[in-house]
């Protein structure tokens, strides 16, 4: 999962995507290096493991955009 998907992923609102502060406060309430994400993504299965429901959505997204040969 990389930060275009978390840019791109339907959001819960009228506009798609989550913003960058919101995904950046994620990343720290669950110890997560938000630099690192940033250069490089982060494997789907760590986020999967935190079990939080925006996770998950956005490893959904991420895995639906795989599968249609987006990256």
């Amino acid at each position: 999962m990389t930060l275009d998907h978390l840019r791109r992923a339907p959001g819960f609102g009228a506009r798609a995507g989550f913003c960058t502060q919101g995904g950046r406060e994620w990343f720290a309430y669950y110890g997560l290096d938000w630099s690192a994400f940033v250069r490089d993504g982060i494997e789907s299965e760590v986020v999967e493991a935190i079990g939080d429901a925006l996770g998950l959505h956005l490893v959904a997204f991420a895995r639906a955009e795989e599968a249609r040969g987006q990256q």
